[in-house]
């Protein structure tokens, strides 16, 4: 959700005053994230999203003072199935405060499944590709993932739509086609 919504809100200049985000987990993930050094792994991860895509350094005014609270809880009975509740508040023109609310209900496993097999047949096209093979970490993929990793020094990219526009101009590299820049120029010839 973060991945999805913190971009729409900074590309509409909307402030964040805080996010409170609670996963209820029953499987193995919550079993594990039900221990305190395992949570702190996953807590880190999460909370850092937020800075990444917000900004809040060059956006001081917007996201300078947010307040971010991330929260999994194990219960047993929820088995696979994943609840994830957000509740956010934000704030428009003339600091009017407005809240978003997210219950997300669904199947790890399912969600999970096509990630998997996406990056399987990803990941055996880059060992294929002249350009792709040999380069060790393949940002193209960050789309992927929640934590994308990068060659260091490089700014890991958060936001999930840069992310897919990454993994396509990429695919279309690798074809030979045009990459997407959405300048539009191309319509007043």
């Amino acid at each position: 959700m973060k991945t999805v919504l913190a971009p729409a809100f900074k590309a509409r200049l909307l402030g964040l005053s805080g996010w409170y985000s609670t996963n209820i987990l029953g499987n193995r993930d919550g079993e594990v994230l039900d221990d305190p050094g395992s949570f702190k792994t996953k807590e880190e991860s999460k909370l850092g999203v937020l800075e990444h895509i917000l900004q809040p350094g060059l956006y001081p005014e917007l996201y300078g003072n947010m307040y971010h609270k991330v929260r999994i809880n194990y219960y047993p009975p929820r088995g696979d199935n994943k609840e994830g509740w957000d509740n956010i508040d934000i704030f428009g023109w003339l600091g009017y405060p407005m809240q978003i609310k997210v219950d997300f209900l669904c199947r790890d496993s399912i969600l999970a499944a096509p990630i998997v097999l996406d990056l399987v047949l990803f990941l055996d096209l880059a060992k294929r590709c002249e350009d792709l093979r040999g380069l060790g970490i393949q940002e193209w993929l960050s789309f992927y993932f929640k934590s994308p990793m990068t060659v260091p020094g490089l700014y890991p990219e958060h936001d999930l739509f840069i992310q897919l526009m990454k993994l396509k101009n990429t695919l279309r590299h690798l074809r030979g086609e045009e990459l997407i820049t959405h300048l539009g120029l191309e319509y007043y010839d």
